[in-house]
């Protein structure tokens, strides 16, 4: 018996990435070649999360017949959509085809007390995660959050299902306007507070001992702040910066300075995938540290008091690795970022260090237009209104043979005896008299019709 054949058609390009509240439109084609009784023929729009692991496990005493380790595997629907296209019925040699249309939604249906899932994971609905494919440290391990369209033929006898899956990438849309610049805080570093230590006396010339004791900057107390973003965008700038204080002198009297010496930046990476009752403990951590900015001998001042930049143009890739932040019932996602700044002090090292958490966003669509800032001003353009044309009309240039021009040098400002002359010339003089001031004296042109 020849199985029919079962496809899914989405309209549109199939690399196309949806966002919430985007249709997804297309058909369910089945081309059936003999007879065939089926029990029903289903499409189903849903999202899905699966998370897989593997522990060691062992049994004492019946080492031979246990497998060196235990799987888990945890699947969850994040959303389902099914219409039932044909019910029990018989199908006729033929080529189908039915069209379908869903409509991504914002968030996702299940709902899971903690017992289930424990303390650390959402068991409400939530915005949807993005398109994720993850392999875990572990052997077996995977986190993977898909959406699809499915079409599910079920036969009557004992063939069972016959399915069609075509994949949907999704990406979740930011929650409101993403500044153009990303917006920055200050972390005043208490824990790195540093001082010089003391030089030996004998390497002090009894000049140096004076001054040094009158002088707030010969032992400062050097307290940092680094500045830096909280959340960024893909594409966005990543600004940060550093300020050192001597809180012996908080206004910079003795105008002294600090050298930046080198700086390393580093966006660390951290997936999370569970699967499993919560008691099993069946978690795995993936991390990743890509180092972004690795600079040394930089020699660039660092005048107490005042904040001085760090990076310039210092923006993330926007590419499959740049998922956004997120947090699902399995699976989590969350970066963070790490500044080592060496500075110097005279001859002496310190180096400045500080981890915090950062929100990477969802990527504004390519088709919108950037958001504008709160200071922005729009100027539209004015409405286009139409006019009267106007009343002035060119004189009658066939009436006029040549035109000869002659100075005032020569003392003539006689006019011909031609009156179309007469009336253009008139019109000349006129302008001319009302646009040159009384009291500047201006070389005068005569119109002359020459006799041909």
């Amino acid at each position: 018996m020849t199985e029919p054949v079962l496809r899914v058609i989405v309209d549109g390009d199939s690399n196309k990435t949806y966002r919430k509240g985007e249709l997804v439109t297309g058909r369910i084609i089945l081309i059936v070649e003999e007879q065939e009784q089926i029990e029903s023929l289903k499409v189903v729009f849903a999202g899905s999360c699966i998370t897989k692991t593997s522990r060691p496990y062992r049994i004492y005493g019946n080492d031979d017949d246990v497998p060196p380790r235990r799987d888990y595997e945890e699947k969850i629907r994040l959303f389902n959509r099914e219409i039932e296209i044909i019910p029990r019925s018989t199908l006729d040699p033929k080529k189908y085809s039915w069209t379908f249309e869903f409509t991504f939604p914002e968030s996702t249906e299940q709902r899971y007390k903690r017992l289930i899932h424990g303390p650390n994971y959402l068991r409400e609905p939530h915005p949807l995660p993005p398109t994720l494919q993850l392999k875990t440290n572990t052997p077996g391990g995977a986190a993977h959050i898909s959406y699809f369209v499915q079409a599910r033929l079920v036969f009557a006898d004992s063939r069972g299902t016959k399915r069609c899956k075509h994949m949907l990438r999704y990406h979740p849309t930011p929650q409101g306007e993403v500044p153009r610049e990303a917006k920055i805080t200050s972390a005043l570093l208490y824990g790195q507070r540093w001082k010089p230590a003391k030089e030996k006396e004998n390497t002090r010339t009894a000049v140096d001992k004076v001054f040094l004791r009158r002088s707030s900057n010969s032992n400062p107390r050097i307290l940092p702040s680094l500045w830096h973003p909280e959340s960024i965008a893909p594409g966005q700038h990543i600004p940060l910066s550093i300020s050192l204080v001597n809180t012996r002198d908080p206004f910079n009297e003795a105008k002294g300075e600090c050298i930046l010496d080198s700086l390393s930046v580093t966006i660390s990476t951290y997936s999370t995938s569970m699967c499993g009752h919560h008691m099993t403990e069946p978690e795995d951590i993936v991390s990743k540290h890509v180092t972004c900015i690795a600079r040394t001998s930089m020699n660039k001042s660092l005048p107490f008091g005042k904040m001085v930049s760090l990076t310039s143009n210092f923006r993330l890739v926007d590419d499959a690795e740049c998922v956004p932040t997120f947090k699902t019932y399995t699976i989590t996602r969350r970066y963070a970022l790490t500044v080592s700044i060496g500075i110097k002090f005279n001859d002496q090292h310190f180096t400045v260090k500080s981890t915090t958490p950062l929100e990477i966003l969802p990527r504004m669509p390519r088709e919108l237009p950037s958001p504008l800032e709160d200071g922005d001003d729009v100027d539209p353009l004015p409405l286009y209104v139409p006019r009267e044309p106007s009343k002035e009309f060119a004189p009658d240039y066939e009436s006029i043979y040549a035109l000869s021009r002659t100075t005032s040098s020569e003392n003539s400002m006689a006019l011909p005896p031609s009156r179309s002359s007469s009336l253009f010339s008139s019109a000349s003089a006129l302008s001319s008299a009302v646009s040159t001031p009384p009291s500047r004296e201006v070389e005068q042109l005569v119109l002359e019709r020459v006799e041909g």
